[in-house]
Formats: structure tokens, sequence, C-alpha cells
């Protein structure tokens, strides 16, 4: 800039210029970073955070340092390969997962992982899930063991799983106002089960649902529009695989797969054991909530179906991140099946 003569740009010109180049040196700066590789003025091997772009070991620290329990502090704090060089994905390092939620939800996360190492988890899956469900995913629980029911009974042969409720001694009973099955499908668990009264009456109201149309016989509450055959011959033979993200206990996903159609039931434990419920008819349960990522690629889900929850109780822009997402891993073409869909009639255009 000495160099140049004094006809050259105004000072906001300057202004400009050294703008340009901080902005380069900051772009090297970042892809040298994007290496997770750097050695210190020692010449000694430290890991580098992608964000931060720093390899301080204090900046790391006063991030686990928040949290009172060791088990915390041990997750948050970066791994380095024991190989001291970069893996196979390009990272010389491990970065564990937590989020601002985590940090808000203090109380709540420490006495999830405050726990006696080497003996039985605490029967807290509740309280897990009240962090899924505010944002703060449970993190992984080191040295001890998950808690079991004392007497676990093999699981019926898959065709007959499918629709035979199980011994009770299989689910752990205690968080939950029911404490069997045969409670669950009486339909006696009053408000906050509401979404899926019947879903554990499997051979008097599950068995018939998508399959045959609702119309027929109102007594029944079906409620769907469409029945599977309806829908799969939109596309015959091109829907092999989805997701059924819904409150249920794999009822769709049992009866599509009569159709050679593989479904992932999506749902979380809201105050009955779904999840167990689906896993012991013999179908595959993803224990998710709305406001998470879904962990499939993107363009590779064949359907997705959704019954009795994209209701009026979500924001309209959750309901974006929602909609998008899926749309994300549907394959060009195919189908998004809402089902039971209810809403206020004044939001019904948004």
């Amino acid at each position: 800039m000495k160099e140049l003569t004094h006809e050259s740009p105004s000072p906001t010109g300057y202004a400009v210029f050294l703008a340009d180049i901080l902005g380069l040196v900051e772009s090297v700066k970042m892809s040298m970073s994007a290496n997770y590789e750097a050695h210190d003025q020692d010449g000694n091997y430290k890991v580098v955070h992608p964000v931060s772009g720093s390899g301080r070991k204090e900046q790391h620290d006063e991030l686990a340092d928040f949290f009172v329990i060791e088990e915390i502090r041990k997750y948050v704090r970066i791994k380095p390969n024991r190989l001291r060089k970069q893996n196979f994905i390009g990272a010389n390092g491990t970065f564990t997962s937590i989020g601002h939620a985590c940090f808000a939800m203090k109380r709540d996360l420490e006495e999830y992982m405050d726990y006696d190492v080497g003996e039985i988890c605490n029967d807290d899956w509740k309280l897990a899930q009240k962090l899924m469900v505010h944002g703060c995913d449970p993190l992984q629980r080191r040295r001890c063991f998950a808690t079991a029911p004392k007497l676990y009974g093999k699981p019926y042969p898959i065709d007959q799983s499918l629709w035979t409720l199980r011994d009770d001694r299989n689910v752990r009973w205690s968080k939950y106002k029911c404490k069997n099955f045969a409670c669950l499908a009486q339909n006696s668990t009053g408000k906050g089960f509401f979404k899926c009264a019947d879903c554990f009456s499997l051979t008097h109201h599950e068995m018939f649902r998508w399959i045959k149309p609702s119309y027929q016989d109102p007594a029944f509450n079906l409620t769907a529009d469409f029945t599977i055959p309806e829908v799969l011959e939109l596309m015959p033979g091109e829907i092999r695989i989805g997701l059924d993200f819904s409150v249920g206990t794999g009822t769709f996903a049992a009866r599509v797969r009569e159709f050679n159609v593989t479904i992932v039931s999506a749902t979380i434990n809201l105050g009955a054991p779904f999840n167990e419920m689906i896993a012991l008819r013999g179908l595959i349960p993803l224990y998710l909530t709305i406001n998470q990522r879904l962990p499939f690629f993107d363009n590779t889900l064949d359907l997705i179906h959704t019954t009795m929850f994209l209701d009026g109780w979500i924001d309209f822009v959750l309901l974006d991140f929602v909609l998008h997402d899926w749309d994300r891993v549907l394959r060009p073409g195919v189908v998004l099946w809402i089902d039971s869909f209810f809403c206020l009639e004044e939001d019904l255009n948004n």
C-alpha cells in the first residue's frame, strides 16, 4: 500500500481493500482448521475444534467445567484419537454432541448423569424423555448397565407377535398409570393418553385400520380416509421402505408388512410403552422427537405416513422444519400421507 501513488483510492477504498484481505485470511484459516490437526509451538500434537478453530485446552474445559457431575465433564471434553493423527473421516478427535438446551437444563441433565459407575442405571427413562422433548438428547452413559425387566419372556414368532399382546413382565411399568397391557387395552388411562385411546386393543380396533374403509362402519372409528391398498396402487411396486411418524403401537407398519413394505415407526412413550410394544410385535421402533433431524440420508424413503400427530398444537415455524425435513428424506415423486390431521379453521390456509 505504501507503494501506491497519491492518486490511489480514498481511505474508504483502503478500508474495503483491507476487509477483503482479512476475509481471505479468515477463509484460509478456516480451511486449515478444517483439517482438525495442529501442533503447538513445541511441535506437540493438539486437537483443533472445527468451530472455534482453536486448540486451546482451556477454552474447551470452560464448557465442561460448567457442570458438576464428572460423567458430563468427561462426555463434553474433546477425545483425541489414540493414534495421534487424523482418522478415516478427517478428524483428529471426537467431538460429542451437546447443545444449548442441555446447558439450560443443567439440573435435569446432572440428575440423569449422576449414577454409580459399574452399577445398574437408574430407572429414569422418563427424565431422559423430558430432556429429549426439551431439545437436550440424553447423553451416552459410561459404564452403567441399562435397567431391564426382572423377568423377560422370549418373543412370540413373527406370525403371532404382530397381533398378540405379550407378557406384561416384558415392560418396566414404574412410570405409567397403567401397570399392564390389559389396562391399556381397556382404555382406562384417562387424560394424557387420548391420542391413542384404543391402539393397544389389537384385535378389536387396530386389526381393521387402513384395511377396512371407515365409511363402511363408522362405529369402528378407524380414523383413515384411505386404505393401504389404495395408496400403494398409486405407485405399484415402487413403495418399499418408509417411516411412520405417529402416536401408536406400530399397526401401520404391521399392516404394510403384509404388502412387502418395510416401515420404521417413530414415536416417544407418551403415557404408555409404545416403543416396547412396537418391538414386541416384531417391528422397528425409532425413539425420536419432533425436534430432531431424521436419521436418514436425502432422497432415500418411498413413503412417510403420519396420523393424529401434525395437529393444531404445532407452531407454524416448527411445522416448516418438520415438513421440509420429510421432503428432504423422501425421494422425488413419492408419497407423503398425512392422515387424520386437524387444526383451527382460521389456521387451515396457513
